[in-house]
C-alpha cells in the first residue's frame, strides 16, 4: 500500500513539472523558423532562377580573385573564366563601361 502512495506521488509531480513543456517549445522553435525561411525565400522569388524557362547571366570573383560568367539557356549552363589577356581588332564602339569603387562594374550603351 505505501508502494503505491509513493508511486502516485512520483507520478503527480512528473506530470506537474514546468521544464517538462521545455522539449515541445524546442519543437514549435524549429517549425517557426522554417516557417518564416520558407516564407523569406518565397517572397524574393528564389525559386524562379530554378524554372526551365528562365534565362539568366551570374557574374562571380572567386576569393583568388578569379571571375566567372555563368549562363543559363533552357537546360544548358556555361561557365566562362575572364581572362587578363587583351584582345585587339577592327570593331564598333557599344558603350562604356565603368567600375565602381567596391567592384561593381556598370556597363552604359551609347
Amino acid at each position: 500500500m505505501r508502494g503505491r502512495r509513493r508511486q502516485r506521488l512520483i507520478d503527480a509531480v512528473a506530470e506537474d513539472d514546468p521544464l517538462s513543456l521545455v522539449a515541445n517549445l524546442f519543437d514549435l522553435s524549429i517549425v517557426l523558423a522554417l516557417a518564416f525561411l520558407l516564407a523569406a525565400l518565397g517572397a524574393l522569388s528564389v525559386g524562379n532562377i530554378m524554372q526551365s524557362s528562365d534565362e539568366w547571366i551570374l557574374m562571380r570573383r572567386s576569393p583568388s580573385g578569379q571571375t566567372e560568367v555563368l549562363s543559363r539557356q533552357g537546360k544548358t549552363i556555361r561557365v566562362q573564366q575572364l581572362s587578363a589577356r587583351q584582345a585587339g581588332g577592327q570593331g564598333m564602339r557599344l558603350g562604356v563601361a565603368y567600375e565602381l569603387e567596391n567592384g561593381e562594374v556598370i556597363y552604359v550603351p551609347d
